[in-house]
């Protein structure tokens, strides 16, 4: 079995989950705002979030099987994404978790660039 091999799949999945990960902020603000009433759509921001969190994780294993190494930057947004679910929403707190991730969503794009 040869070396890992460069992979577009390793580069979509980084930018797949940092575009979830921003749809679920920019959603997230919104309801904060009371720019978007979710009384019945409060299963958009947890469905975002699922996305979210299953592209992360995914991406954070291209790694194991490829050459890019920028999907590195990602394993520390694993801990905000465990973590805030299990903080209260009207809380300062839970913004302040999943403002936590941008760096590491940052991070993975920027590294791509470079590569």
């Amino acid at each position: 079995m040869g070396p890992p091999v460069r992979s577009g799949a390793a580069r979509r999945l980084v930018t797949a989950a940092t575009l979830a990960y921003v749809a679920n902020c920019l959603w997230g603000t919104a309801v904060a705002v009371r720019l978007i009433r979710t009384k019945k759509l409060r299963v958009v921001h947890h469905g975002l979030f699922v996305v979210t969190a299953t592209l992360t994780g995914a991406a954070a294993t291209t790694p194991v099987w490829t050459r890019d190494r920028s999907a590195l930057f990602l394993l520390p947004a694993l801990v905000p994404l465990a973590v805030a679910p299990r903080t209260d929403p009207r809380a300062r707190a839970h913004w302040s978790v999943a403002v936590a991730a941008a760096p590491s969503y940052l991070g993975a794009l920027l590294s791509r660039r470079r590569a």
